[in-house]
């Protein structure tokens, strides 16, 4: 599919290296796109502003195929989120350290000392972190956070439903994402991508 040739090509031009692929159905059959954009743009402005940092992150649509499902025909979202680098965890936002402190003070600490948390700690924060919008369920079946070990196959997936009556754009949020399909030089002067990068 030239699609996912176009986003591989992207990730390596641009220098994107994405740690977590995360899952987020919805409480409810959610069918309106347009709600599900503004939804995406809230969870990225979240995190972004959480971690006081520009995360690249990208947004996928795929809609619940599973006939016996209460979802089926409702629409539930995949994210590629960077992580970020050791330096901001050296130095946490006030917001970052007061959420550790609540939750995490080992986590915390390594940080304050000049380390970074480890994987498990910095999963669970991200959890916790997308979880401050309103758009995500609460619950154990509501959230799924996992490590990208094979970004090719993700890609794949996120993309499989492109051509099945559903557009690029039906599937790939573009006004969300950290995206610009069409330069794949990533330069903060041009007027999308200033507006994208924080």
């Amino acid at each position: 599919m030239m699609i996912k040739g176009t986003l591989n090509k992207l990730i390596e031009d641009c220098s994107i290296e994405f740690k977590y692929f995360v899952t987020i159905p919805y409480r409810f059959k959610q069918t309106d796109l347009r709600q599900v954009h503004w939804d995406n743009k809230g969870l990225r402005r979240t995190i972004r502003d959480f971690y006081q940092y520009p995360i690249r992150t990208w947004f996928f649509n795929e809609v619940h195929t599973d006939p016996d499902s209460r979802h089926f025909g409702g629409i539930h979202r995949h994210l590629l989120v960077e992580d970020i680098p050791a330096e901001r965890w050296r130095t946490p936002s006030k917001r970052m350290e007061r959420f550790l402190s609540e939750n995490d003070a080992e986590a915390l600490s390594t940080a304050l000392s000049g380390g970074v948390p480890t994987v498990t700690q910095k999963v669970a924060l991200l959890r916790r972190v997308v979880r401050l919008h309103p758009s995500t369920p609460n619950g154990l079946l509501g959230l799924r956070v996992d490590l990208i070990y094979d970004l090719k196959g993700i890609l794949g997936y996120c993309t499989k439903q492109i051509g099945e009556g559903r557009s690029i754009a039906d599937v790939i949020d573009l006004t969300a994402s950290d995206i610009d399909p069409t330069n794949s030089n990533w330069n903060g002067t041009l007027t999308r991508q200033k507006a994208l990068s924080f």
